[in-house]
């Protein structure tokens, strides 16, 4: 679901004069809240940085519970395997069909920046980045070198303590680069970069979903499950709405003085959803797991590492005789671009990111101490 936030929030981005007039005609009392949203979707980045803490944490728990605990080594060589092979096919995708980037001045240390995974920090300090989504890679990965050294007491009974130490140190720290970078009013690279990207910045997401993923597991080892399901989705559609609340707000301030505190609230309310989907049972559970859902998740690291790329590419060959944004355009290029993204997400999968997950497998039964130590 979340791949499906960032696709139409790209594809906006192309046709946002086109449908901010839209609002502004049919609906203009509520254009401030609908364009906030759209200018300020940072929610399926949230919400895939909160999911990530989440599926780790939940995976270390299952892992504790069965005795096969996954050493540090282990761990980093299947975050390499997983995200590294993908994302090389992705950027030489990108260089093949841009061959001019290569002469480009600083090529060579964006492409260093991009091999060392780096390219989410260094992209903001003059740099260029081949693949724009691709800079939440970055935060993702500082927090991957950082879990294995805190989720056993971060996800131990009490652990919640250190959580919560965590997450307010985040937000303090987040709020402290906030005032001491912000020039009121300017969207600068050293504003986006402290309050996007790095990873102090974001930690509390991470360690917020790993907190969910313990807080999920006691309550499906309690009596308490069939409660908390059926409880699911009233939180849910209470947290939705929640959600733009907090998205406004933050989009009213994140450019005034003080105005860092909206965010903590979003990451809050973006937890009870995740939490809330976990515990959602029967039929609302099987809407949530509709199989064409359920397959876009499986290739949606494809989707999220080329769909840009593919827009540009439907774009430019949209078979219109004029460039300028119209609605049968914005209908065409969307539908065309999700599909091919669901194919080159596909392929991916399946050509790339599979065989280096099983050829890790292959390796590591060959080489069973790495398991171990």
């Amino acid at each position: 679901m979340g791949i499906l936030v960032v696709f139409f929030q790209h594809l906006g981005d192309r046709y946002l004069f086109l449908i901010e007039g839209a609002v502004h005609r049919h609906a203009p009392a509520l254009q401030a809240w609908i364009m906030t949203l759209l200018h300020h979707a940072w929610w399926g980045v949230d919400l895939f940085f909160v999911l990530s803490g989440f599926s780790l944490g939940l995976a270390h728990l299952r892992a504790v519970e069965e005795k096969k605990a996954t050493p540090a080594g282990a761990f980093y060589l299947r975050r390499v395997a997983r995200i590294v092979p993908g994302f090389l096919a992705a950027l030489g995708l990108v260089l093949v069909t841009h061959p001019s980037w290569v002469v480009k001045d600083g090529f060579a240390s964006a492409l260093v920046a991009h091999l060392a995974l780096l390219q989410g920090y260094t992209g903001l300090l003059g740099g260029f980045v081949f693949i724009g989504a691709s800079w939440t890679l970055t935060t993702e990965a500082q927090f991957y070198v950082v879990f294995p050294l805190l989720a056993r007491r971060l996800l131990e009974r009490r652990g919640w303590r250190l959580g919560a130490a965590l997450v307010v140190g985040s937000w303090l720290a987040r709020g402290a680069l906030h005032a001491l970078v912000l020039e009121p009013g300017v969207h600068t690279g050293l504003w986006e970069l402290t309050q996007r990207r790095l990873i102090v910045s974001r930690f509390d997401q991470f360690v917020l979903g790993a907190l969910a993923a313990t807080a999920y597991v006691a309550i499906e080892r309690s009596t308490a499950l069939v409660r908390a399901s059926r409880a699911a989705p009233w939180v849910l559609a209470l947290a939705l709405p929640a959600l733009v609340v907090a998205f406004r707000l933050e989009g009213e301030l994140y450019l005034d003085r003080g105005g860092s505190w909206p965010y903590a609230l979003m990451s809050l309310v973006t937890t009870v959803i995740v939490l809330a989907v976990a515990l959602t049972r029967g039929r609302a559970a099987r809407v949530l797991s509709f199989r064409p859902l359920a397959a876009i998740g499986l290739v949606s690291y494809g989707i999220f590492l080329n769909h840009q790329l593919v827009l540009g590419f439907v774009e430019w060959f949209a078979p219109f005789p004029s460039r300028a944004p119209s609605w049968p355009r914005f209908a065409f290029v969307g539908g065309v671009a999700l599909a091919l993204s669901s194919l080159v997400g596909l392929a991916s999968w399946r050509m790339v990111e599979r065989p280096g997950l099983g050829a890790l497998a292959r390796w590591q039964r060959r080489t069973p101490r790495i398991s171990s130590t």
